[in-house]
């Protein structure tokens, strides 16, 4: 009964053993499985970061690229805008010298005008131009009151005017009248004949601008 005892111990042992080793070697391939798995994640994970860091490089060079672009079109907007109010204030300030030469200009050939018919005033062909307007007007209002306007120089005329018009007609000085000529006014028909150089020469001034060739804009 001894020896028997004993082998069977021995045989327990044995089996033990075995489990204890297949224990040992499911652990090992648990382990190496674990391992496995981890270097597997691991390396996915290091694709994932990779592909990340690539995705995220090229889209830092994209928006960068596009903020290059944005920033090229802003400043060539701006400076497009920038020639364009250059061009503009060029062409402002040659129009406004174009402006005083043309009145400049203007200004010099009317005063020549105007001192031409101040010295033709003076002749004796004036007072029959003045005495020829003063009929003129007194055909034109019939034997209505007619008020007749002379400048100083002219009022010595005075009479002969009246008698052109008659008995309703006064004579005055003005101021407004400084070339000569007359300007007859009919208070009840509310009229007024304006025969005077002054008038004239201005009338004559849109005429002059709107055919001589001083243009304010440069053809």
């Amino acid at each position: 009964m001894y020896f028997f005892h004993g082998v069977a111990k021995e045989g327990t042992i044995g089996v033990a053993e075995k489990k204890a080793k297949k224990k040992n070697e499911n652990e090992s391939k648990f382990l190496k499985a674990i391992e496995k798995y981890a270097r597997q994640q691991q390396m996915a994970l290091q694709t994932e970061t990779e592909v990340f860091e690539k995705e995220a490089l090229q889209k830092a060079e994209r928006d960068g690229l596009r903020d290059a672009q944005s920033l090229i079109n802003k400043e060539r907007t701006a400076m497009r805008a920038k020639i364009s109010a250059d061009m503009a204030k060029k062409e402002a300030d040659g129009n406004l010298e174009i402006f005083k030469t043309r009145q400049r200009m203007t200004a010099e050939i009317f005063e020549k005008a105007s001192e031409k018919l101040r010295n033709y005033t003076a002749t004796p062909d004036y007072e029959k131009k003045l005495l020829a307007y003063a009929r003129e007007c007194a055909e034109f209002f019939g034997k209505a009151d007619v008020e007749v306007c002379l400048c100083k120089r002219d009022i010595p005329l005075a009479e002969k005017i009246t008698a052109i018009f008659g008995a309703g007609c006064t004579v005055k000085e003005v101021a407004d009248i400084r070339i000569g000529g007359l300007r007859a006014y009919c208070p009840q028909q509310q009229i007024a004949v304006d025969k005077t150089f002054d008038t004239q020469l201005e009338q004559q001034k849109e005429w002059f601008y709107e055919h001589s060739d001083l243009k304010v804009k440069p053809e």
